[in-house]
């Protein structure tokens, strides 16, 4: 792990568990040798538990967030980061049993591009 590279590097936890109907704070944070620059965005996808394809649900960049349209979350994601602080965490509203599966966190921050995206498997559970 010693190899230094211009890269972002992304932090979230491995697992996480909800409650059904409950908020999710979904914490996704990166370090990057570069400043954060304006032209920095993060990307949120969503793979269902089972599911072979990814679902990209939310795009942040420029201070402006951009849910996607037609997505299992629709209206229930908010931005919970600040890219500042090199945080690209976001909070999704009421989870549902069908959100389980794994959430994936890509940040890039030219010129650094190259990211090992995080990956969440996020467990929704009784309550």
């Amino acid at each position: 792990h010693a190899v230094k590279v211009s890269a972002v590097e992304v932090n979230t936890p491995e697992e996480m568990f909800v409650e059904n109907g409950t908020d999710a704070k979904l914490p996704c944070t990166f370090t990057s040798v570069e400043v954060i620059s304006s032209a920095a965005s993060v990307s949120w996808s969503f793979q269902p538990e089972g599911a072979a394809t990814r679902i990209s649900f939310f795009y942040y960049s420029n201070g402006k967030s951009y849910p996607g349209k037609d997505i299992p979350f629709k209206d229930r994601i908010t931005w919970a980061g600040d890219l500042n602080k090199k945080d690209a965490s976001i909070t999704i509203s009421n989870m549902q049993f069908r959100d389980n599966g794994t959430y994936i966190c890509d940040v890039k921050n030219p010129p650094d591009i190259v990211v090992k995206p995080g990956e969440i498997k996020v467990r929704v559970v009784e309550k």
